[in-house]
């Protein structure tokens, strides 16, 4: 129930949320106390129509952010998603990860692991068709370490000719032992 003071058009008297003590300790060196305007409805330049604005504003962006329509991916989103010839695995895997995400349509991890799979440029494709995978990272650490072994095959293949050297050959010398039928006991 109201105060009988506010009834009759006055307001109730602030009463802050904490101890009197509290305003008592010293700020930091260099603390500065952060210039809060509040409503009030007493100042001249801001009218109850502006700050009903700012706070419509503030409640449409609120409301976009977290109750926006944000477009649903489907299968077929996911089937038509492609690796770039010039996309790392890791990097593909993780943006179809994202998408994935998204998908509200449940469908068992191994056919989304076959959709990725299938995706993959063709020298990753060549390489895991017909291979099973427990997850989505497990693709990607294989698909990487893979696509690693192809740049240094490449880097091998574009090098020089000739530019190889050989470690010295080491020589290996016979050593005889004896086996325990030749040695007597006596």
């Amino acid at each position: 129930m109201m105060e009988p003071e506010a009834r009759r058009g006055e307001r109730p008297t602030y009463r802050k949320p904490y101890p009197a003590y509290i305003d008592q300790i010293p700020l930091p060196p260099g603390f500065k106390v952060p210039n809060f305007t509040l409503f009030n409805g007493e100042d001249p330049h801001a009218s109850s129509v502006e700050h009903i604005g700012r706070f419509s504003q503030m409640e449409n962006v609120f409301h976009d952010y977290y109750y926006g329509i944000r477009p649903e991916i489907t299968i077929g989103d996911l089937a038509a998603l492609k690796q770039s010839e010039d996309e790392p695995a890791q990097d593909f895997i993780t943006r179809f990860r994202k998408l994935k995400m998204k998908c509200q349509i449940p469908m068992e991890e191994r056919h989304f692991i076959q959709m990725a799979q299938a995706a993959l440029k063709i020298s990753l494709r060549k390489r895991f068709d017909g291979m099973l995978f427990g997850d989505l990272a497990e693709l990607a650490d294989k698909a990487s370490k893979y696509e690693e072994l192809l740049r240094e095959e490449q880097q091998k293949r574009n090098s020089s000719k000739g530019t190889y050297y050989e470690s010295p050959s080491s020589s290996i010398h016979p050593v005889e032992a004896e086996s325990e039928d030749d040695t007597e006991v006596t």
